[in-house]
């Protein structure tokens, strides 16, 4: 089994733990917000998972370091869980239990996210307009949009939902015809 796919389950299982575990108290959404917070530090920060994963430091020195770096800065839940992942050597798999624990808080909600990629920007009312219809074609009580703008894409829309990709771009059309032209 791959590397990346055994870290995958075992971020899987801390995230399902964590969503289970705050769901019984109500605290998801405070906990998923505090989690995305941590891992945009640990992105912007490189040096910070480098530091908690470095075993030259001493546990103790790094369990001081989080309590006094995020002691104040997020709840028990994800300070916790910080703590674990660094006594079980497992601070590289944050950003994918970040993933896992985001993932579960949509199906919990029945949401979705869409990446919107289009040429240009999008004005408000056409990107509710998606959102809305997205939402009623695929029976989600919400759908939030990240939208991209790809000038490359020349006109259209390429919209990415879970596991569908709906292609209305020019160039997809012009692939298609193309393809169709090459099986005559």
């Amino acid at each position: 089994m791959s590397h990346r796919l055994e870290n995958n389950k075992v971020a899987s299982r801390y995230a399902k733990a964590l969503f289970e575990s705050t769901r019984n108290s109500g605290e998801t959404a405070q906990v998923s917000q505090e989690l995305n917070m941590v891992q945009g530090l640990m992105i912007s920060a490189p040096e910070l998972p480098s530091f908690l994963e470095n075993p030259a430091i001493s546990a103790n020195e790094k369990q001081t370091f989080l309590d006094q770096q995020f002691g104040k800065a997020v709840g028990p839940w994800v300070l916790r869980l910080l703590k674990l992942l660094v006594e079980n050597k497992r601070v590289a798999i944050f950003g994918q239990l970040v993933e896992q624990f985001n993932d579960f808080m949509l199906k919990q909600d029945n949401a979705a996210i869409a990446e919107v990629v289009t040429a240009t920007e999008l004005e408000e009312e056409l990107r509710q307009r998606i959102g809305k219809t997205l939402e009623t074609t695929f029976g989600f009580s919400r759908v939030d949009l990240q939208h991209r703008v790809d000038p490359g894409l020349l006109g259209g829309v390429i919209i990415k939902l879970q596991d569908r990709v709906i292609d209305g771009s020019y160039i997809g059309r012009l692939e298609e015809m193309r393809k169709q032209f090459s099986k005559l």
